[in-house]
Order: structure tokens, then sequence, then C-alpha cells
């Protein structure tokens, strides 16, 4: 991320339960084990699964894993653009 400008040095992943949910309209899952498990949604809140390559699986050399990174990285701005652009239409 540091390559596209974006400082993510203090993100931390975030557990979403039940709470959280209930506030949700959207919920977007990334991965397979994201999708098949993600709990039963509440009436009105939408999922989404975008079929990401997860490059923590990434083998090869050093650039060729950060290669695949970048890719995901470059894939999900790509997506999260698209959604928005869409949302606008709403």
């Amino acid at each position: 991320m540091r390559e596209a400008g974006v400082d993510i040095s203090c993100q931390e992943s975030t557990v979403v339960d039940d709470t959280m949910l209930q506030k949700a309209d959207l919920v977007v899952t990334v991965c397979g084990h994201a999708n098949k498990q993600c709990p039963r949604l509440p009436p009105g809140t939408t999922k989404i699964h975008w079929p990401l390559v997860d490059p923590a699986n990434a083998i090869g050399t050093e650039e060729e894993i950060m290669n695949a990174f970048n890719t995901t990285r470059d894939e999900v701005e790509v997506r999260v653009r698209d959604l928005l652009a869409g949302m606008e239409l709403l």
C-alpha cells in the first residue's frame, strides 16, 4: 500500500460481529472462506462476493510476491471505485 501512497501501518483487522452486521447495508466478502462463513445477514443487507486471489498464498521471488500483492490491491481499488460509482446512481 505504501507504493500506492496509503499508510496502513497502524491498521488492524476487525472481527465483524452481529452488532456490526445489524448496522450494515452492504457486506463485501473477498475470499472463498469469508463467502462461505458469512453469517446470515439481516433483511435489507446486501452481500457481494469478490473472488479475489489471496496474495498471502503467493510463492516465488520477493518481486513476484510483491507483484501478487500489488495486483490484488489494484483490483480492490478498481472494484471499490466501480461500486462507489454505482452507488451514486441510487
